[in-house]
């Protein structure tokens, strides 16, 4: 397998070395099988496939670097995880590629974070927040901490009767916000601020229900079944090493412009004039990027609807060294939640190193959709140090990751509005002639990584039945 880019260097992936050449030496090639569109997990994983099947594939990508949305900063102090990187205990297809390349999965337990609390301007211990002046819940509320508030409102179970019966039962029921929903259970303004500040979304009356309980029922499912795990020396790793077990071409800083696809095949054009035939063609853009592409012809109006409305989560993540034990300060957990300005900030342990993460989404991140990285940089510490103030001092920035302004994501992940299901159902990952679609907003099954394989593993296989 060749990487192609606008440098030339190399790129060590485990026992393989792919040399990067030079963009100018690349040519359309008129024989090649599948395009596929997207160097993540989907479109790896879904290349992987088709060259199994004997099928030559060449995989182009906008940006310069293989990952997407999984992103390990490893050229900065304590590798942190930028992107996706938990593996759940039931994500086959993401352990499957680490047995599979040798890549050591260490399990990790979230739930051992410690927090301090900021409500209101005043440090709060999670002990003395039943009693605290500062929580004005309801009475029968006042022992759930404020990260935990939800748990009192959502049903212990689903409700759901199988992993991929949302999209059925959706059309069926009524769907609400989680604004409705909540609002339906007695939850009062106060209440309701605790709850929308760990959301992706801008605000609760944004996201359906359903969604939220299609998430349940993920976490039904993988229950008892044993805890997340990372991959140790980071989740980047994993692509690159798909990446490097290809034969095919990975064809890097190739931002795709239009797609046409017509009796034979597809044409996928790109800047600076690039243009790939392909007999089929998978794209595992984001819906968010994906509107912005030129298709020819154009989807059926339902389709196209679905892709020009589908939300995504936004977020900005800033990390920090910790140059000193700043909790042994203050006597408080090392991890912070607030509901003021500093979001939340965890004290992130795993393999690849200890950091602190400040993870900033939701009306909390509004301000910094349009930042520069050194705008979100000095908001971070401000906010921080005004939070936390034994931080002074004691940590240092490593790096700012703002996914808002990313070109070739435009957001996180994405989710669903109310109604949304009941309207357009999956399909925005119906198949358009010889174009096939795929990422993780198109998986039914799992969500985040695994999601984005599954989605691959379909799309592969819808293309293959058609050869």
């Amino acid at each position: 397998m060749t990487i192609r880019s606008s440098r030339r260097t190399l790129l060590s992936v485990g026992a393989a070395t792919i040399a990067l050449t030079s963009i100018g030496r690349v040519k359309a090639a008129d024989d090649t099988d599948v395009i596929v569109i997207g160097a993540g997990l989907s479109g790896l994983h879904a290349a992987q496939i088709l060259e199994a099947s004997g099928l030559s594939v060449t995989v182009i990508e906008a940006d310069n670097r293989i990952g997407g949305r999984v992103r390990t900063l490893s050229d900065k102090p304590e590798k942190p995880e930028s992107g996706g990187s938990e593996v759940g205990a039931l994500y086959a297809r993401v352990r499957d590629q680490a047995q599979r390349f040798n890549l050591e999965l260490r399990p990790w337990q979230v739930e051992r974070l410690e927090f301090a609390l900021n409500i209101g301007g005043e440090l709060i211990s999670p002990k003395d927040w039943p009693s605290s002046p500062k929580n004005t819940l309801p009475e029968a509320m006042r022992k759930f901490p404020p990260m935990a508030v939800n748990t009192a409102f959502l049903p212990k179970e689903s409700g759901l009767k199988e992993l991929d019966s949302w999209l059925e039962e959706a059309r069926n029921t009524p769907d609400p916000s989680l604004y409705d929903f909540y609002t339906s259970k007695g939850a009062d303004e106060a209440t309701m601020k605790y709850l929308s500040l760990s959301n992706q979304a801008d605000s609760l009356k944004d996201e359906s229900l359903f969604w939220a309980l299609r998430g349940q029922k993920m976490l039904e499912w993988g229950r008892g079944s044993g805890p997340f795990s990372h991959v140790v020396g980071g989740m980047s790793k994993v692509p690159l090493a798909m990446a490097g077990s290809l034969k095919g071409n990975v064809v890097l800083n190739m931002p795709v412009e239009g797609i046409a696809v017509d009796d034979t095949g597809a044409t996928v054009s790109c800047a600076r004039g690039k243009k790939f035939r392909g007999r089929f063609v998978v794209c595992t853009l984001p819906a968010s990027v994906l509107r912005t592409i030129k298709l020819t012809p154009g989807l059926p109006t339902l389709q196209s609807e679905a892709v020009a409305s589908l939300p995504y989560g936004q977020s900005t993540s800033i990390f920090f060294a910790i140059k000193e034990k700043f909790w042994d300060i203050d006597g408080l957990g090392s991890s912070l939640w607030t509901d003021g300005v500093a979001g939340r900030a965890y004290n992130w342990l795993v393999p690849n190193g200890n950091y602190i993460w400040m993870y900033l989404t939701g009306t909390v991140n509004q301000k910094l959709r349009k930042a520069s990285d050194s705008e979100a940089l000095q908001y971070a510490i401000n906010a921080l140090h005004q939070a936390r103030p034994s931080t002074k001092g004691r940590i240092e920035p490593i790096a700012v990751v703002n996914w808002s302004t990313n070109p070739w994501s435009r957001g996180t992940f994405a989710y669903r509005r109310p109604g949304q299901i009941a309207k357009y159902g999956n399909i925005a990952a119906a198949t358009h002639a010889r174009l096939h679609f795929a990422g993780e907003h198109t998986a039914v099954l799992q969500s985040g990584l695994e999601g984005a394989m599954e989605s691959g593993e379909r799309a592969a296989m819808e293309v293959l039945d058609k050869v």
